[in-house]
């Protein structure tokens, strides 16, 4: 009598793989995406830092420095490429291909997303060390900073999901990205100011990032508002995974 066994079903870790590096693949051979993904992040950072070193000096200024550029690699890196992304893999019902399978949504949305983040905090190491060789100040608690920098990825990462939801197509998330970008920037400065508002801003994505940051640099010392920052931080990535895991949209209109 012949005994029929069965070929475990793949795990969680693996279909994570394969659709990531399914997605790595689209990714290098789409222009339009290896640019804004790659090249243009990348780009943007050097021209940062080349027209804000001399000014930008000390433990401050290095805060400073490296808090636009970490803002200018993500959100056109992970941000901008994870709305588009997603738009455009519904608008071609591959998210409803995807879906149909075994893959939970969970494991869907971290095989699209991983390599988009995993790009670009290679761009970003890339860039510290550049930074550390033309001899910008390195911070007193990287472990705060490179904090700072995983929990802005991901707020990007979860953000893009949500965003996308609303992305019609490839072409309006030029549009629709444009309210989260101003207000990720806008409140980034909004917190340098003496204002009487400082905790107000503390409480946005670019306030909660400048916190830690001038933290991470020494600047600020480890105290309340801090361990504030984290948590609120923390919770500008959780709110739109919530929002995006219950609106999401696996096919087009």
């Amino acid at each position: 009598m012949t005994t029929l066994t069965h070929a475990p079903s793949p795990s969680a870790a693996t279909r994570i793989g394969a659709i990531a590096l399914m997605e790595l693949r689209i990714i290098f051979r789409n222009k339009t995406v290896l640019t804004g993904a790659v090249l243009m992040p990348v780009a943007m950072a050097v021209y940062m830092f080349y027209i804000g070193a001399d000014q930008m000096t000390g433990p401050s200024g290095a805060a400073v420095l490296a808090g636009l550029t970490l803002m200018i690699v993500a959100l056109l890196g992970v941000y901008l490429t994870a709305t588009t992304t997603l738009a455009t893999r519904r608008q071609e019902l591959f998210l409803k291909r995807l879906r149909s399978g075994e893959s939970s949504d969970t494991v869907i949305w971290l095989g699209m997303l991983t390599p988009i983040v995993a790009l670009v905090a290679a761009q970003l190491a890339i860039v510290a060390a550049g930074f550390g060789i033309a001899g910008v100040d390195v911070p007193a608690r990287p472990l705060v900073v490179v904090g700072a920098v995983l929990g802005f990825l991901a707020l990007c990462a979860t953000t893009g999901m949500l965003t996308s939801i609303y992305t019609p197509s490839a072409a309006a998330a030029q549009i629709t990205t444009l309210p989260f970008l101003v207000a990720v920037i806008g409140s980034f400065f909004w917190t340098a100011f003496d204002d009487g508002f400082e905790m107000v801003s503390r409480l946005t994505p670019g306030g909660a990032l400048q916190n830690l940051l001038m933290a991470g640099w020494g600047v600020e010392a480890l105290d309340a508002s801090v361990a504030g920052a984290g948590v609120v931080l923390l919770a500008w990535v959780v709110l739109p995974y919530l929002i995006a895991a219950k609106r999401f949209r696996w096919e087009k209109r």
